[in-house]
């Protein structure tokens, strides 16, 4: 006996209209959940007071964090630097290995993050099933390579100071020497690089108490700094 057409009228409205075979009725992984690309460049911190706090949180790495939310059975996963708070990537898994999409129709796997394959700002790679080959879960967002205007300086009263900085990046840089402050050094340097800078009273050349400072400036923001009146002063930074 073939059912009333009000009834099958009732179903259709109950699962929000017809839904692809894909997704179901209770499929929500089609529904935006989170503005991640609002989220790319910024510090672990600012992800932190925009999603609230995370469910879990552990290290998945030396010195690397994960942190994560979850929502209406959708999880946003975020792998980070202890030591600065950068965000190396984020991962949206919207769907269990039952219900992963075949090569060629992930793109709405991007809707609960509200991605874009082709934003210059992040690149995208599909997350495949654990066992269901060129089937795949969800997506990982790795933000795009970023340089920074980097100054470091010293300053203080008018003294001879032994200075000594190191750059480390692919074609790292190093030096040591005397100068007289205010003295500064400018670069241009890439994700993950390191800078340690490091100075010391050699001669005092005024009456006045002396006094010294070093800072790292990465962007226009002062992001490592170290003074005092008379010991040696240092500071470091990694990217």
């Amino acid at each position: 006996m073939r059912p009333p057409f009000w009834l099958l009228w009732f179903v259709l409205l109950g699962c929000g209209g017809v839904v692809p075979i894909l997704g179901g009725c209770a499929s929500r992984s089609a529904t935006p959940l989170w503005n991640v690309p609002s989220l790319i460049g910024q510090p672990m911190e600012v992800a932190r007071k925009t999603l609230g706090k995370p469910q879990s949180e552990s290290p998945v790495a030396p010195g690397t964090m994960q942190s994560q939310w979850k929502r209406d059975d959708v999880t946003l996963r975020a792998t980070w630097k202890r030591s600065n708070g950068r965000v190396l990537a984020y991962e949206v898994i919207s769907r269990d290995d039952s219900r992963a999409l075949r090569e060629g129709e992930t793109v709405p796997l991007l809707v609960p993050g509200q991605l874009k394959e082709n934003d210059p700002r992040y690149s995208t790679q599909w997350i495949e099933a654990a066992d269901r080959p060129l089937f795949y879960t969800g997506v990982k967002i790795v933000p795009a390579p970023k340089n920074h205007a980097v100054v470091i300086r010293v300053s203080g009263t008018e003294a001879l100071l032994q200075v000594a900085y190191q750059v480390s990046v692919p074609v790292g840089k190093s030096d040591n020497f005397l100068t007289i402050a205010p003295w500064e050094a400018s670069f241009t340097l890439p994700d993950d690089a390191t800078v340690s800078l490091a100075a010391d009273l050699y001669k005092p050349l005024g009456k006045t108490a002396f006094q010294m400072k070093v800072e790292i400036i990465a962007d226009g923001k002062v992001v490592a700094s170290d003074a005092s009146t008379g010991r040696t002063v240092r500071c470091n930074y990694e990217f």
